[in-house]
């Protein structure tokens, strides 16, 4: 990998279903140095070697479902995923839904959905085995050594006797008292990344959930605009709460996503000053599609005027900018291909009006 690019210091650990799974350095560095840390005992926050292995483990499997839920949602309504980072923040899956605002819902929600579905089946599970619904089944996502300090975890007691004797046949201490502790984690670590998955500001799921639901209302730039307002407002908020309760991990996530939502929203006041107008992924994928399907198909039936003359030419002109849109990006348009651009979305909108303003054709 390129030294310049950190993002690229990963190695793949597995490939399924066509998705290949990568861990980063970092991460990798992360989790030694937890071990270590468990290893070493000096340290009051330590909880031991093989129960910080445990944890670690719920972690990355919690995480790790979390991203293939994104990915399969994203295939789900037709788009492309094919690779799950892991790092020190957490997982990236790389998505490339298509450019209509219930798919980039869906491909946002699918996540979320997998801490739901986990919680739906351990917490109860814990509830019902133990009878201790709040700060077991329902934990204290800011009190993790305060839980692990339970007497009752790890015992076997809470729910790892009921499992181990249901698979066994009888019964067995040990076993079941790390059943119970893998079960306790793996609920305790999907509460609080769905909690946190759910705040509404980039580059979190709750960001983008809230940019798609806006998008069909208000079309793609304001969407954006809106989402990243709301975002600053959730950092602020969070914010607020990480200085109240001295927590320094929640100050750095209210931090990362409010300077991550202020760069978003300047980046579409960017692409709408090189384009010359509002920035629509929808509408210049239409726009492309159109441009490749009906003109190869007119000049199969017509082959017409010699290419360079009249509509052929034009539509040439725009496929070549097309083209460099997808190889260079925005930027790299001079102000004579964004005019070109722009008069060829004018002309769809006057043959499409319905799928060229505010509300992008859904054709899922």
């Amino acid at each position: 990998p390129p030294f310049a690019d950190p993002m690229s210091w990963a190695f793949p650990v597995f490939r399924f279903r066509g998705i290949t799974v990568r861990v980063h350095l970092f991460f990798l560095a992360f989790i030694l140095a937890m071990l270590a840390r468990a290893a070493s005992g000096g340290s009051d926050a330590s909880f031991g070697l093989l129960p910080t292995a445990i944890g670690l483990t719920a972690l990355f499997l919690v995480v790790l479902l979390h991203e293939f839920g994104h990915c399969f949602a994203c295939r789900a309504v037709g788009g492309r995923a094919d690779e799950i980072l892991l790092w020190p923040l957490g997982g990236l899956a790389s998505c490339a839904p298509p450019d209509r605002p219930n798919a980039h819902l869906w491909t946002a929600v699918g996540g979320p959905l997998v801490n739901v579905g986990l919680i739906a089946v351990l917490t109860p599970l814990i509830g019902i085995c133990s009878g201790q619904w709040l700060d077991l089944a329902i934990p204290n996502p800011f009190d993790l050594g305060g839980m692990m300090q339970r007497e009752d975890i790890g015992g076997g007691s809470v729910v790892g006797e009921a499992i181990w004797t249901s698979i066994a046949g009888h019964e067995g201490s040990e076993a079941a008292a790390w059943i119970d502790l893998s079960v306790v984690l793996l609920n305790y670590i999907s509460w609080p990344l769905l909690l946190f998955n759910l705040i509404p500001m980039f580059p979190l799921d709750g960001g983008r959930i809230v940019q798609a639901i806006l998008w069909k209302r208000h079309g793609y730039a304001r969407s954006m605009r809106l989402a990243c307002r709301s975002g600053l407002v959730g950092a602020v908020l969070v914010g607020i709460f990480a200085l109240a309760s001295d927590s320094t991990t929640m100050l750095a996530i209210a931090l990362f996503g409010g300077v991550v939502c202020f760069t978003t929203a300047k980046q579409v006041e960017i692409e709408r000053d090189y384009l010359g107008f509002e920035p629509d992924p929808a509408e210049l994928a239409a726009v492309e599609e159109e441009l490749e399907a009906t003109p190869r198909a007119k000049r199969d039936r017509n082959p017409g005027p010699p290419r360079g003359a009249g509509t052929n030419e034009a539509d040439a002109e725009i496929d070549a900018i097309l083209d460099k849109i997808a190889k260079q990006g925005i930027g790299s348009l001079t102000p004579a291909e964004r005019e070109a651009l722009q008069r060829a979305t004018d002309r769809r909108r006057g043959s499409n009006p319905g799928g060229a303003s505010g509300e992008p054709n859904d054709r899922s």
